[in-house]
């Protein structure tokens, strides 16, 4: 039991990587951005063409070459309303597209990558070192997200934009721009994830949707308006999926970790009054 509690925390060390976009975006400008799995994706699919360190790099760019796409989308939208679901949808949109191209260009053959041929043994524990390498990175890319938000100049300008957009242009903050480099940090955090999913586990052209749901409900399990609470939703949702894989049938595997979502929203852990606090 010991080891899928193991493994399951160290899986949602990953799955907290692909929350912080959710977070950064509500926290920047009030929406969020459905096709974060769809930038893990491309990353992956990329690397996967391309060997060594130049295909680690294209992966990267590949996904902040997306999100500059989503970001384009993001200022047409805004010209026309301020509606944050329409930006929401649109980025459904954009997600199924990059999800076709995949599909169209690498077919329907997995992505995967080993880096390490050897494991650690700790006793009856065996731990793949690309594990441990993926929550070393996703944990310090979630505190460098928290100090950002919650220490920096920049980080009271993102929760200015999305608090008071008006006021904060008075202000002399550049709004959009702030919002469109959210968007672009996103799809380097999501790239990121994709990359470490490739050297770990692997994923195929249907990644996109189930990526973005499990980031999507890491980011809201407990709170969106903080990385904290997405580290805490990702390492919840790894754990009980690691669980429900060692105990129960495959069907059923991959109905809990939604059924666990709908429990702890329903028990009201994310109750009207955690909403109002999701922005300043």
């Amino acid at each position: 039991m010991f080891e899928y509690i193991f493994r399951g925390l160290l899986n949602g060390t990953v799955y907290a990587l692909l929350a912080l976009p959710m977070t950064l975006m509500f926290t920047t400008a009030a929406t969020v951005d459905f096709a974060i799995g769809a930038y893990a994706l491309l990353a992956a699919a990329v690397a996967t063409a391309i060997p060594g360190p130049l295909g680690i790099a294209a992966g990267l760019s590949s996904a902040l070459l997306a999100s500059g796409v989503m970001a384009v989308v993001f200022v047409l939208l805004k010209r026309t309303s301020k509606e944050g679901i329409r930006v929401a949808l649109a980025s459904f949109g954009l997600s199924l597209a990059i999800s076709s191209i995949v599909l169209i260009v690498w077919g329907t053959k997995p992505f995967v990558r080993q880096t390490f041929a050897t494991v650690f043994e700790f006793g009856a524990l065996r731990v793949n070192p690309q594990g441990l390498l993926n929550g070393l990175v996703a944990l310090c890319l979630v505190g460098l997200t928290w100090l950002v938000i919650k220490r920096t100049q920049l980080g009271r300008m993102m929760r200015a934009a999305a608090a008071n957009p008006s006021g904060a242009e008075l202000a002399a903050i550049p709004v959009i721009g702030v919002q469109c480099g959210t968007l672009l940090a996103g799809g380097l955090l999501g790239g990121i994830a994709g990359l470490l999913i490739l050297h770990s586990s692997g994923m195929d052209f249907t990644a996109s949707l189930g990526l973005t749901f499990i980031g999507f409900a890491a980011a809201i399990i407990f709170g969106i308006h903080s990385p904290l609470r997405c580290l805490a939703g990702g390492l919840a949702i790894g754990v009980i999926e690691a669980l429900s894989a060692g105990y129960t049938s495959g069907m059923v595997t991959s109905m809990v970790p939604s059924l666990f979502m709908l429990i702890v929203l329903l028990s009201g852990q994310l109750g009207a009054g955690r909403y109002s606090g999701d922005r300043p």
